[in-house]
């Protein structure tokens, strides 16, 4: 069961402390049961709160899922920064293996229907995160005489696509299918050089 990591008063958990807490909770319901189910009486009773408990702090359980997913969007973005992105191979790289550590997330920061994507602050981390992505593909774009608009979708599209398909497992038969030997971080990467090569050419 998540807990708050300072004490608990009488009254409850602190302001900051329960707005923690219930971050905490939703996201592990979300890694060990899915988006669906998320349900507002069932992560509060995590915290050992009532359901009223999320107002103060989200207003409801689109709220809370919403900065769920605004964090969500901060981490890909620091993972990119922290992976020393020079390429557009090494940011593609680090945006699937994102999504393969937290696949129950990523999920959700993409799920229209659970979240406001009009958010500000959700809008501001999704775009900062994209940004960097952005950067190497508009580049690439560039060069080959495209806008950089329409590299950033197409290369957006397909990194994206594979982050999908390895969550879901459905690149298991292809890693097999191309040699034995390799496992799907090797896959992973080729399918990258394989990009790079198709763009620059």
């Amino acid at each position: 069961m998540v807990r708050a990591t300072t004490e608990r008063s009488k009254e409850g958990y602190h302001h900051g402390n329960l707005r923690v807490a219930l971050l905490a909770s939703a996201r592990e319901m979300l890694e060990t049961q899915g988006v669906g189910a998320l349900k507002l009486r069932a992560i509060t009773r995590q915290v050992e709160v009532s359901p009223m408990a999320v107002a103060p702090h989200f207003g409801n359980l689109r709220g809370l899922l919403t900065a769920l997913a605004t964090q969500g969007f901060e981490e890909l973005a620091h993972a990119i920064k922290t992976g020393k992105a020079r390429s557009l191979k090494d940011a593609g790289l680090a945006y699937i293996y994102f999504a393969i550590r937290n696949p129950g997330l990523f999920t959700l920061m993409f799920r229209g229907d659970a979240i406001d994507r009009s958010d500000p602050a959700f809008a501001g981390a999704a775009s900062d995160s994209f940004a960097l992505l952005d950067t190497w593909a508009g580049t690439s774009g560039k060069a080959a005489g495209f806008a950089p608009q329409i590299a950033e979708a197409v290369m957006w599209g397909k990194v994206h696509g594979l982050a999908i398909l390895a969550i879901d497992g459905l690149l298991t038969p292809l890693v097999q299918a191309t040699d034995p030997h390799i496992d799907l971080e090797q896959f992973l990467e080729q399918a990258l050089d394989y990009m790079n090569t198709a763009t620059s050419g």
